[in-house]
């Protein structure tokens, strides 16, 4: 069954503000009839006990499920920093395992030049098996999310998959950050089209445990120009995707205003 859940990162500005915490954002997630809630580590108070205890008994209490925790990481650019990162993946296993979250989404980052791509290539390779095993010693599977740099294409996803090759690793497909796609934010490829950019998502669909709906430039409707929805739905459909869609917000708009369209919005489609 297809289920619905908003990222934290949806409001970012209303987090910055101090008008938002994760506990008003799980409160407006169930005003929003939400199925879940996809959580950064950093919109934690904390990652001690006695608050995670709180977000899971919050989480309960509106009948939402934990659909993801995030933590952004970055293994591409140098070696001196993967020892870092991967500390950061340890606490946000900890914290996901204690949360109940299914799934752990990491970054791999870029490559710090041009002609060090495939230097950074490995050195994700590593850091993602590593993060793997990691994960696989507490019961937390580790999925690499697309986010530019070295997960720019659907083929450099499943490079990473098959590099990695750890039963503990899978793959995170976010609709906003593939080659081809015109709009704000995602990479830029030039020579590449839309045609790239849905072949980058079927490439990826038959794999991944969780889907980043982004939203950039929503109409009155909450319909999303820069990207076909119904046929996103479609190529998932096609493949039995049953899983959570994430909304991603990263628009202009005030968040308040905008989210709520977009959740309507992808109801609507997930409806067909």
């Amino acid at each position: 069954m297809l289920r619905l859940s908003c990222l934290t990162l949806s409001y970012q500005n209303q987090f910055r503000a101090g008008k938002m915490d994760i506990f008003s954002f799980m409160t407006q997630c169930r005003a929003m009839a939400l199925d879940g809630v996809d959580i950064h580590i950093r919109n934690l108070k904390d990652t001690t006990k006695p608050h995670l205890k709180e977000v899971r008994r919050k989480a309960v209490d509106h009948g939402l499920s934990i659909s993801c925790l995030g933590v952004t990481t970055e293994f591409g650019r140098s070696a001196e920093a993967i020892p870092a990162e991967i500390e950061k993946v340890k606490e946000a296993i900890d914290t996901g395992m204690f949360l109940g979250a299914p799934v752990l989404r990491v970054f791999v980052g870029s490559a710090p030049s041009e002609d060090k791509r495939e230097e950074a290539f490995q050195r994700g390779v590593e850091a993602l098996r590593k993060s793997a095993e990691l994960g696989a010693e507490a019961g937390m599977p580790v999925a690499l999310q697309n986010h530019s740099g070295l997960t720019s294409t659907g083929g450099d996803m499943l490079r990473f998959l098959k590099a990695v090759n750890h039963p503990n690793f899978t793959l995170l497909l976010d609709t906003g950050h593939f080659a081809g796609r015109e709009g704000p934010n995602g990479p830029k490829i030039p020579g590449t089209s839309y045609n790239d950019y849905y072949h980058s998502i079927e490439q990826v669909a038959p794999i991944t445990q969780f889907v980043r709906v982004k939203f950039y430039l929503p109409d009155a409707t909450g319909k999303e120009k820069y990207i076909d929805y119904p046929r996103v739905m479609n190529i998932l459909r096609g493949v039995h995707y049953n899983g959570f869609l994430g909304i991603v917000y990263e628009g202009k708009e005030d968040e308040t205003q905008a989210v709520p369209r977009c959740v309507r919005y992808m109801r609507s489609v997930m409806r067909g």
